[in-house]
């Protein structure tokens, strides 16, 4: 179990249960999402079992995110809508308090007395860190110091207990605490035996131009020893990623960082037949799906997978029913028997191997990372207070992105954007906000301020600071700088931002008629954005500069802390996309040069 990035939905079939009725009905209702069904193979007459994964994962919304009626991601969240802009230096703090999260331990309860006597469950995942406790007749599970606007995980192994004859079936049921929040129920239905499915491996273009579209030609296979009786396809596009169709059986729920499509498909799907996906009356050849890159795609994440649907579900639940802003369009999706047999391609592990087993792995959810050739321009704004000595004054710190793509980092935990925030002399920090951390040293006193994991564009970020005037400075200077998360946290340049000089601003206290302008407009000379003032102090050693003081080439960010894939694994898919993007820009620059 991990902090990870709000992609991890597709590694099932995620449903959020039915929410816990508050005993305060202004609390906001946060949804924990986890497969809605899971196929064991049964248990070997000999040797150990394979572990299947079961993964669970709770967004926590960042500050200035929109929660909408429902609470975060709720039922009725828009479709692509954007979360509001802050107003005034309140705002930022006022969206965290109405998120209801603003940071702190999150513990999961793992009932496993539904599935007694079929199936066994225990901690998983590609990195175990010994979290989950025994207690009672399940699991207790901590994540401690979670961040809002990132994702905790909870993963978990399932393996057919022996014994459990084909058909046995049970229910795992997850519930998480978190403080001032209600938290939905998730729960898994278990079944050993019957439908296997396999989806095939697609063969997309990699590096797409913002705009451009192709085909998702999706074919499964049903591997297992029984009909599936109905299936579910899931889809999940990162935001820079839009599907052009919509069916009347999809239902689509769209999040900060990403859009999940649930297609239920009816029907018999025999074990040992291959299935196709089409419309009801395609053009021969055409595939009924296509993947859009959007103008402000950078680099993008596809999910896709495909399970058997619940045999207890009703003939049309809401999950069916239309969710695309409620308008039918008169157009089903539906599987039909295809000849070519289906080649699973190399599974990549997503289990743990551990205690002699092979790692648990999946053929019925794959994911692909695109690289998309984009440029995103952050720009910080410069700030100026004033106040008399043993005044309290307050400011909002600002970053912006200019676009035209999104920032998004998809790793465990980790920041799109950090500012350092460089306090000017005469100033001590009173109040800081979320998010932000002391860098300790034996300079200027600085705060590095950490983003969520994506910041969209045209997005305007705000911290908010609260000042003591300890000594009234005339045109004290100090700075502000933003950049990608360095290796201990420090800012430094962004590959793909092509205008490196709005990265930096003054900061000034108490100025006599200065003018402030971002970058070189200054009349005051503005510190190298990305050397630390004092060396010796900080968070990190010197960066790399050009001659004329600004970031060498950089590089794309090291891949520290673990990579959570769309669908559990592969994740260093991501990593390669990235660094790919990051040449093609390196050889723009070059070619300018």
């Amino acid at each position: 179990m991990r902090q990870r990035i709000a992609l991890l939905a597709v590694c099932g079939l995620f449903a959020a249960g039915p929410a816990v009725p508050s005993a305060h009905a202004a609390e906001p209702v946060f949804r924990l999402t986890g497969p809605a069904a899971l196929t064991l193979a049964t248990h070997p007459a000999t040797g150990v079992p394979q572990p299947t994964p079961l993964p669970f994962r709770l967004d926590l919304p960042g500050t200035g995110e929109d929660l909408g009626a429902e609470g975060a991601y709720g039922a009725d969240d828009a479709f692509g809508a954007d979360a509001p802009e802050a107003d005034g230096v309140d705002a930022a703090q006022g969206a965290a308090e109405a998120a209801g999260f603003r940071g702190g331990d999150v513990t999961f309860t793992v009932d496993l007395s539904g599935v007694r006597g079929v199936a066994g469950v225990r901690e998983g995942g590609p990195a175990p860190v010994g979290r989950c406790g025994v207690a009672g007749s399940g699991l207790v599970c901590a994540e401690r110091e979670a961040r809002p606007g990132t994702s905790v995980a909870l993963d978990l192994e399932v393996t057919a207990e022996q014994g459990a004859g084909a058909g046995a079936t049970g229910t795992v049921t997850v519930t998480a605490g978190v403080a001032g929040v209600t938290v939905a129920t998730a729960v898994t239905r278990v079944t050993v035996g019957g439908p296997d499915l396999v989806v095939e491996e697609l063969r997309l273009k990699r590096d797409p131009k913002p705009g451009e579209s192709q085909p998702l030609p999706l074919a499964f296979a049903n591997r297992g020893t029984g009909p599936a009786r109905g299936v579910v396809l899931e889809l999940t596009t990162t935001r820079g990623l839009d599907l052009a169709e919509r069916y009347d059986n999809c239902a689509y729920r769209t999040g900060p960082t990403a859009t999940t499509a649930l297609c239920t498909v009816d029907g018999d799907f025999a074990a040992g037949r291959e299935y196709e996906l089409a419309g009801e009356s395609p053009p021969a050849g055409e595939s009924p799906l296509h993947l859009r890159a959007a103008p402000h795609a950078r680099t993008e994440l596809l999910g896709y997978g495909v399970t058997p649907a619940d045999p207890g579900r009703a003939a049309r639940s809401p999950a069916d029913r239309p969710a695309h802003g409620g308008t039918a369009t008169g157009r089903t999706l539906t599987a039909v028997g295809r000849a070519a047999p289906i080649a699973p391609g190399v599974l990549v592990p997503s289990g743990r191997a551990s205690r002699g087993q092979v790692p648990a792995v999946r053929a019925d959810r794959r994911e692909v990372a695109l690289a998309v050739e984009n440029t995103a321009d952050l720009a910080v704004e410069p700030l100026s207070v004033r106040g008399a000595a043993g005044s309290r004054v307050r400011a909002a710190v600002v970053l912006r992105n200019h676009g035209p793509a999104w920032v998004y980092d998809p790793r465990a935990g980790a920041a799109a954007a950090v500012v350092d925030v460089r306090v000017p002399p005469g100033l001590k920090v009173l109040r800081a906000p979320a998010g932000c951390r002391v860098v300790p040293g034996r300079g200027p006193a600085r705060h590095l301020c950490s983003t969520g994991s994506s910041v969209r564009e045209s997005e305007r970020v705000e911290f908010v600071f609260e000042f003591g005037v300890e000594k009234a400075v005339p045109n004290a200077q100090g700075a502000v700088v933003a950049g990608g998360p360095g290796p201990l946290g420090e800012p430094r340049r962004h590959a793909f931002d092509p205008y490196p000089a709005n990265n930096a601003a003054l900061f000034l206290a108490n100025a006599t008629g200065a003018t402030l302008n971002p970058g070189t407009g200054s009349p005051v000379a503005l510190p190298d954005p990305w050397v630390p003032q004092d060396a010796t102090d900080g968070p990190g050693a010197r960066t790399r500069t050009t001659a004329s003081g600004g970031l060498g080439d950089g590089g794309p960010l090291a891949p520290t802390g673990s990579i959570a894939g769309l669908l559990g694994f592969g994740g260093a898919a991501l990593v390669a996309a990235g660094g790919a993007l990051y040449a093609v820009f390196r050889r723009r620059r070059a070619g300018r040069g």
